[in-house]
C-alpha cells in the first residue's frame, strides 16, 4: 500500500513565490500528511580556514541560522493555521540539494516538493545544478512545482513504458502508476496513461536496405495497446483515458500535457551519473523543462514494494 505521510518541502531563494510550499500545503491536507519544510545558508567567511576570529564567525553564523529559522518559522503559522502538523530544518549547507540529502539521511520522508525554473541552455544544465543533483540521487520521489497555480483541471498523466521487458523500467512503470492513482484518488481527478513508442518511418530509414511491413504502425500500435491495457486495469484507469502515440517521450508528453490540460504528470527516472548525463540530461530532465504543469519524477525503488506484481 502506497502512502505518503511524510512531505519535505524545500524552501529555496530563487523562487520568492515559493510554489512548493503551497502545493504541498495542498497535498498535505488531502492525504493527511505532515510537513517539514527546510531552509539553508552559508557562509564561507565562517570556515575553519577563514581569516576571521572564531567569536566574529560564530555570531555571522548564528545570525545567518537565526535568520533561515524565522524565515521559515513564517510558513510553519501559515500551516499551523490550516491544521497541519509541521516542523523545521535549517542546515548550514553550500548547496540545496546537500540540505536535502542531509535531511533524507535522518528522515523517513515519503516525498520531497521543490519548486523549478526551466533551463534552456546546456550552460544552465551545468551551473544550475540542485534540480540535476536531487533527480540523480535523492532516495525518495519529488514533485518539481513549475508554478503556485493550484491543481483545477482535474486530470493526471502517467507516461509510462509499456512495453519494456527491462525489470527495472517495469518496476518504475509500476511505481509510476502506484503514484498517480493515490493522487488521483485523493484528489478525485482523472487518470490519463501515455505511452509513446519510436518514429517507425526513422527507424527504417537508417536501414534502407530493408523496407518496412505495410502494417507496421498497426502492429506496433496493437502491441503497446495490449500492454497499456493491462496497466490500465490494474490502476483502475479508464480505456478513454490510454494515449498511444508516436514519437519521443519528451514530444510526446509536451503536446499531450498541453492537449489534456494536465495539472500534474507522473514520469521515471534511473538517473545518469556524469559528464554524459550532465550534457545529453536525461529524458526526465528534458520533459521537467519543457511542460508546463508539475512533474512527479519516480525511481526504481520509490515507494512500491518491490515484489508488487
Amino acid at each position: 500500500m502506497l502512502n505518503i505521510n511524510h512531505i519535505l518541502v524545500v524552501l529555496d531563494n530563487d523562487h520568492p513565490e515559493q510554489p512548493a510550499f503551497d502545493r504541498a500545503l495542498a497535498l498535505a491536507s488531502s492525504v493527511k500528511a505532515d510537513i517539514t519544510i527546510l531552509g539553508s545558508c552559508y557562509e564561507a567567511h565562517c570556515e575553519d580556514d577563514s581569516s576571521l576570529e572564531t567569536e566574529t564567525k560564530f555570531k555571522i553564523k548564528q545570525a545567518l541560522i537565526n535568520n533561515c529559522q524565522a524565515w521559515l518559522d513564517s510558513y510553519a503559522d501559515e500551516a499551523e493555521s490550516n491544521g497541519i502538523e509541521i516542523s523545521t530544518e535549517v542546515h548550514w549547507q553550500k548547496n540545496i540539494h546537500d540540505a536535502v540529502m542531509a535531511s533524507m539521511n535522518t528522515g523517513n520522508f515519503d516525498l520531497v516538493v521543490k519548486g523549478t525554473k526551466a533551463h534552456y541552455t546546456i550552460m544552465d544544465r551545468i551551473f544550475t545544478h540542485s534540480d540535476w543533483n536531487l533527480l540523480r540521487h535523492c532516495p525518495a520521489p519529488i514533485l518539481m512545482v513549475k508554478s503556485a497555480k493550484p491543481w483545477t483541471n482535474n486530470r493526471i498523466v502517467a507516461s509510462i513504458d509499456a512495453t519494456s521487458n527491462d525489470e527495472g523500467h517495469q518496476l518504475i512503470n509500476e511505481n509510476i502508476l502506484a503514484f498517480a492513482e493515490h493522487l488521483s484518488d485523493n484528489f478525485s481527478t482523472d487518470l490519463h496513461i501515455v505511452n509513446s513508442y519510436p518514429m517507425v518511418a526513422l527507424a527504417f530509414a537508417m536501414v534502407p536496405e530493408v523496407s518496412a511491413p505495410d502494417d507496421i504502425h498497426q502492429y506496433i500500435t496493437k502491441q503497446h495497446r495490449l500492454e497499456c491495457s493491462k496497466y490500465a486495469r490494474k490502476y483502475n484507469v479508464s480505456e478513454d483515458n490510454v494515449h498511444i502515440k508516436e514519437g519521443d517521450p519528451d514530444d510526446v508528453l509536451e503536446d499531450m500535457t498541453k492537449e489534456l490540460e494536465a495539472d500534474v504528470v507522473v514520469i521515471g527516472t534511473v538517473g545518469r551519473e556524469g559528464l554524459s548525463g550532465v550534457l545529453l540530461g536525461n529524458t526526465a530532465e528534458r520533459i521537467i523543462d519543457r511542460v508546463s504543469c508539475d512533474v512527479l519524477v519516480v525511481k526504481p525503488l520509490d515507494g512500491v514494494d518491490p515484489s508488487i506484481s
